[in-house]
């Protein structure tokens, strides 16, 4: 991976920075229940917070290289650990200056548009939730497409027909199944359902198997040109289906039909999938600031620019709620299934990505020279450590 990325992920799990993710964890809590029930006219004054809290940490990201950011927003814990009272007061003082910024930013929102025109912060929060799904689906994406280079050794032809394609949608069916059978039967007899439960998820295996061959037929072009390896091809269009149908999964099980409540595990899932889409973005832009020589999108800066990405996601979230006067659950639904849309929509494009197989290229070694033609494909200076093996030998089957 480099020298850098191992660099960004200490940053991300270095006891210096913990308080800056404690902020961003108790922050958006608090804020959106605030948004949510219109608490001294937060609904839309939350939206501007969100979005002076973002600013804040982007600024910091540009500094933290530096050695005043160093001394401002990372605390000395001289190897001793969290669990001392010396830790949390400088945690809190380190703090400070990012507090201080986004109530500036917050003054300065607030001054230029006039207290009655801040709604259209809450709008334009609403809408970067529609782009930040987006975004997330173009991120999972690409982090297949890093996974299909590793793997692509030498020119091989796709596998294709009937039978390849039905063994396809039958592992997808195979892994969705348990989770029907968790999530929509809550574990239980689904014979005791009702008909109305049973169509309902036995449309989503129908669905699922729909976006499989769908798929494979968009993509067959491509993992049938010359000079790729189609049989990496194959494997990452499979991925990518499974992946978002998982996001698929979680609309579907967000339906009022189905769920009247935002519940724990949903939670933690939307944290794990903001998690990922943010360090996968900032792991991205990290190889990049290398390959440029800018320090503030590598190392000490990664975690701020995360936490920057994390409260506009947070905010986008929030201010969509509160704008719709909807629910969390409905929010997050919408968010998985345009997710899951884009991310099936633009699989002919992430294909195109892998590029040709060359024997004996190295990791990475490919930089953007065309997103329309497949022969082209990219070269680029990124390489991640996927599980390659484990991966390769749960769909073995797929060969």
């Amino acid at each position: 991976m480099g020298e850098n990325p191992p660099g960004m992920f200490r940053s991300f799990s270095s006891p210096s920075t913990l308080p800056h993710f404690l902020l961003l964890v108790s922050c958006s809590g608090l804020l959106y229940a605030m948004m949510r029930i219109d608490l001294w006219g937060f609904e839309d004054r939350g939206g501007v917070i969100f979005l002076s809290l973002a600013m804040s940490y982007i600024l910091a990201a540009l500094i933290a290289p530096s050695e005043l950011g160093v001394r401002m927003l990372r605390v000395s814990h001289d190897g001793v650990g969290i669990l001392n009272s010396a830790y949390w007061y400088r945690s809190l003082l380190k703090l400070i200056p990012i507090i201080l910024a986004s109530v500036l930013f917050s003054a300065l929102i607030i001054t230029q548009l006039g207290s009655e025109n801040i709604k259209f912060v809450k709008l334009f929060l609403a809408f970067l939730f529609v782009a930040m799904s987006a975004f997330q689906a173009l991120s999972l994406n690409y982090g297949w497409v890093i996974y299909s280079r590793r793997i692509s050794r030498k020119e091989r032809p796709s596998k294709d027909g009937r039978v390849i394609l039905s063994t396809r949608i039958l592992i997808c069916i195979v892994l969705f199944i348990p989770l029907v059978w968790w999530f929509g039967f809550q574990a239980g007899d689904p014979s005791e359902a009702n008909i109305i439960d049973k169509l309902y998820w036995i449309f989503f295996l129908g669905v699922a198997s729909l976006l499989m061959i769908i798929s494979y037929n968009r993509t067959r072009k491509i993992r049938s040109s010359r000079g790729v390896d189609g049989r990496s091809l194959d494997r990452l269009v499979f991925l990518i289906v499974i992946t978002a149908c998982w996001h698929l999964l979680g609309a579907w099980r967000r339906s009022p039909v189905v769920a009247e409540k935002t519940t724990g595990s949903m939670m933690i899932e939307e944290a794990i999938l903001m998690s990922v889409s943010i360090i996968l973005a900032v792991w991205s832009m990290a190889n990049r600031g290398r390959k440029g020589g800018w320090k503030f999108f590598q190392g000490q800066s990664a975690l701020f620019w995360g936490i920057g990405f994390g409260f506009a996601y947070a905010g986008s979230i929030s201010s969509l709620t509160a704008l719709s006067e909807g629910t969390l659950l409905t929010t997050t639904a919408i968010g998985h299934g345009f997710t899951a849309l884009v991310m099936i929509g633009i699989i002919p494009i992430t294909v195109s990505w892998v590029g040709p197989a060359i024997d004996g290229k190295g990791e990475g070694d490919e930089e953007i020279t065309s997103i329309s033609n497949p022969e082209e494909g990219l070269k680029g200076n990124i390489a991640m450590n996927f599980p390659g093996k484990q991966v390769e030998e749960e769909i073995e089957l797929l060969d």
